[in-house]
Parts: structure tokens; C-alpha cells; sequence
């Protein structure tokens, strides 16, 4: 099982000779934590403004200028590239072929970042023929940055990072969150694979409100296992690549190939997954 289907490398592979992997790792970095002091210096302000996506699908002026602020630094350091990005993108139309494409989320967590919760990040993915070779994540109150290359490993603040190998739920930490469906089917949904996996005396469940930290944190072993409906490409690109390269793996709940379009997805060890996955429905459209 791996995380996305591999693609052949086609017109843009004499680029990747000329741009490695660590250059764009690289400057990635340099503009997440460029945005740090911004969003920093807003999480502590009570006044936030904000605005509804949907009922409770916050967006705040923090999320449009930081990621302004990275779609403009990259673009201009690489005018090939493409964007796919949160508050840019149009919701369900994702503007994403085979071009050099940055997926990034400028705050992955916004509510926790709205309500002073600290734990949210950016996240900035690139991926190449859709396929994910880079990533970032940052956290700027922890002062945490997660690293991944394809083929080079994943890391956080330089230390090589592994997933777990817990087997048994009674072993496992599993994360989860609750979304923004609130409809009836929703809801009941989501509490019928909570009360699945808590049957089988699970030994702690997670909510943290942030899908790309809380991947990250199954690459670094603070999580055995997540897994969540209604997610983005921006939500899971960089973090997918970080677990991949620290042994775990990046699936559909079903058990497949994830696909990043498909708003869902379970990660993990292998063998946790496997136990998982035949715990959690089938959400109907």
C-alpha cells in the first residue's frame, strides 16, 4: 500500500535535475517560519477577524495574508510551480494536474488559532506528476518544524523521524476529528466509528482540531494512528509524505490507495491500519 499512485516523471522531469528536492525543502522552510512572527503576533490578539466558510468553518484575515504572503515567495522564486491552496482554492475544485504544484494550508487548525488553542500550523506540500516529494509543516508556538523529502527521510527540528509499531488498539493512541458535518447522517457517522474503535478498548482517542499536526505526530510516534472524512489536499499532502518516509502508511479508511481529492483518509503503521480500517464504515456520498 503506498500513499498516492506513482506516476511516470514526463516533461517535467529535466527540472528536477536542475531544482533538487532539498532546494525546494528549503524554501519552503524559510517562508513558514517567515510567517511565524505574523501569525504569532495575531494568535494573541482576542480581536480576531473573522469570517464563516460554512456554519462552523472559520477563516480569519491571518489565513488570506499569510498565505498571500508564501503563494507570492514561492511563485516568484520558482515561476514554473502551480498553486493549490486553502483560501485560494474554490471549495471541492482542485485545480491540480501533473505541473509543479505547492498544496498549502496557511493555518491548518484555524478554530484552534481563533480560540488561542495552540496547536495549529502551516503546511506546504509540493508535489510533482501528483505526486507528493516535498514537505513542511511548521508550528510556530511549539516552534516545531517537520521536514520531509521523497526519497531522503522526514524529520523534526532535524532529528529522523519513525512511526510506531504498535500491532493492538489496547497499544494505540488513535486521532481523529470531528469536522463540520453536523447533519444527522454526519454526526451519527462519525460516533459509530468512534464507538467501533472504543469497543475494542482502544487505549486513548485524540481530537486536536488539526488534521496536518495531527499526521505529523503519527510520523514522529506522539500517535499511532488517525484518520478523518471531509479533509483537503492541503490538509494531508506534506504530512502523507512525512509518514511514508518514516516506515508508516497513508490509505484510504477502505483499506485502498488514498487519493488526495477523496476528503478522507487513515494512517499509521501498517498492521494498525489494517485493524483499524475493518473497524470504520462506509460513508455513503
Amino acid at each position: 500500500q503506498t500513499n498516492i499512485t506513482l506516476q511516470p516523471y514526463n516533461i517535467y522531469k529535466y527540472r528536477m535535475t536542475d531544482i533538487s528536492y532539498t532546494q525546494y525543502l528549503n524554501s519552503a522552510v524559510n517562508v513558514a517560519k517567515s510567517v511565524g512572527p505574523l501569525i504569532l503576533e495575531n494568535y494573541n490578539n482576542r480581536d480576531k477577524k473573522v469570517e464563516y466558510k460554512g456554519a462552523v468553518d472559520l477563516v480569519t484575515e491571518t489565513d488570506k495574508n499569510v498565505e498571500e504572503i508564501i503563494i507570492k515567495t514561492l511563485t516568484t522564486e520558482y515561476p514554473h510551480t502551480k498553486i493549490l491552496g486553502e483560501e485560494s482554492t474554490k471549495d471541492g475544485v482542485y485545480n491540480w494536474g501533473n505541473e509543479p504544484t505547492w498544496i498549502i494550508d496557511p493555518i491548518d487548525g484555524t478554530t484552534n488559532f481563533v480560540h488561542r488553542f495552540p496547536l495549529f500550523c502551516v503546511s506546504i506540500g509540493l508535489s510533482i506528476n501528483k505526486e507528493i516529494v516535498v514537505g513542511c509543516i511548521y508550528s510556530p508556538v511549539l516552534n516545531e518544524i517537520f521536514t520531509a523529502t521523497k526519497g531522503g527521510g522526514s524529520y523534526l527540528n532535524g532529528n529522523k523521524l519513525q512511526v510506531t509499531s504498535v500491532e493492538t488498539l489496547q497499544q494505540a493512541v488513535v486521532a481523529t476529528n470531528v469536522g463540520y458535518d453536523r447533519s444527522e447522517y454526519g454526526v451519527e457517522f462519525m460516533m459509530s466509528n468512534l464507538k467501533a474503535i472504543m469497543m475494542q478498548n482502544v487505549q486513548s482517542i485524540r481530537f486536536s482540531g488539526t488534521a496536518a499536526w495531527e499526521m505529523a505526530s503519527v510520523a514522529c510516534g506522539r500517535l499511532d494512528c488517525f484518520y478523518e472524512w471531509g479533509i483537503h489536499p492541503w490538509d494531508i499532502a506534506a504530512a502523507s509524505l512525512m509518514i511514508t518516509e518514516a516506515g508508516g502508511v497513508v490509505v484510504d479508511p477502505s483499506g485502498g490507495p488514498v487519493q488526495m481529492e477523496g476528503r478522507r483518509v487513515l494512517c499509521g503503521n501498517a498492521t494498525i491500519c489494517q485493524v483499524v480500517s475493518k473497524l470504520l464504515g462506509v460513508r455513503k456520498p
